[in-house]
């Protein structure tokens, strides 16, 4: 016992596990951009929250929309159970109508999420990411990139200390986007001002978000569809989608997943990568006005 607690001292304590919290506007958003490294972290003793705004009630095929929300809520939750995610909440606001919604309804939503889980960091999509054809994912990394600032002021929303709920600034921010801008590597700025672009390693977690990202069935059931009726249009042929079933659509994914994964990776080290922009401790405060 004493040998074993004279090597935990020597090779120093083992971080503190964090709690983060992921908002994402739709079921396979978050798993295309970031589910690899929330894999990961989760993996390394991190716990994980997921807040899902929409209820993708759209995103099917020759479904109406009450049975697609119905399937995309129970196939979301069974993805983020394979990246580990502990818990999922679904606000339940229709796909493609966040631009109807209050934007301080939302952010105030999420903000109650924030001050009860208390994250240690947020992933939350890119609003500044450009050519994202889903504006629900812009409506949504707006909401949650204000609600992460204004849980800290507790003149906000002051009846939830009554109850309980009290202010918190969450300390870590990343900003996920799948790889379609062409200049998203560029740092804006200084890394205290602006948050800069990061790369990380998913190799090992690169299986694990692919089956999660296939559990979603009813929207790449969907995808496949549609793709299919784009080829036909146009008489072009894909080998791949010569038929639509469970294998065609399971490696349509497969492949998609992978391809991201390169994308990101490239000029890299690594074999698959995501990438976010991360506004971390060093956010706004100079280290030349740190004491520590």
């Amino acid at each position: 016992m004493l040998r074993m607690i004279v090597l935990g001292l020597l090779l120093g304590a083992p971080a503190p596990a964090k709690t983060i919290l992921v908002v994402t506007a739709d079921a396979s958003d978050y798993i295309l951009s970031a589910g690899g490294t929330l894999a990961g972290m989760i993996a390394n003793g991190d716990k994980a929250i997921l807040i899902r705004v929409t209820n993708d009630d759209k995103d099917s095929w020759q479904l109406d929309a009450e049975e697609t929300a119905r399937r995309v809520k129970q196939e979301s939750e069974a993805a983020a159970k394979i990246l580990g995610i502990e818990k999922v909440v679904s606000l339940g606001y229709r796909a493609g109508e966040l631009a109807g919604v209050s934007p301080t309804e939302l952010r105030d939503r999420i903000m109650f999420y924030v001050r009860v889980h208390k994250p240690d960091a947020m992933f939350i999509p890119n609003p500044y990411a450009e050519y994202v054809e889903v504006l629900d994912r812009y409506y949504t990394g707006m909401a949650a990139e204000e609600a992460r600032r204004v849980a800290g002021l507790k003149n906000h929303q002051p009846p939830l200390a009554v109850v309980g709920v009290e202010t918190h600034v969450t300390p870590e921010l990343y900003y996920y986007a799948q790889p379609f801008d062409p200049r998203r590597r560029e740092a804006e700025s200084t890394a205290t001002f602006v948050p800069q672009p990061v790369t990380k390693d998913i190799a090992a977690t690169l299986d694990k978000k692919i089956r999660a990202a296939q559990s979603l069935k009813t929207i790449n059931y969907s995808l496949a569809h549609r793709i299919k009726q784009r080829l036909d249009e146009t008489n072009r042929k894909l080998p791949l989608l010569e038929r639509v079933d469970e294998a065609s659509v399971n490696k349509l994914v497969e492949t998609n997943v992978r391809g991201l994964g390169t994308v990101c990776a490239k000029d890299t080290q690594y074999k698959a990568a995501e990438e976010m922009h991360y506004a971390g401790r060093d956010y706004q405060v100079p280290a030349a006005l740190r004491t520590k």
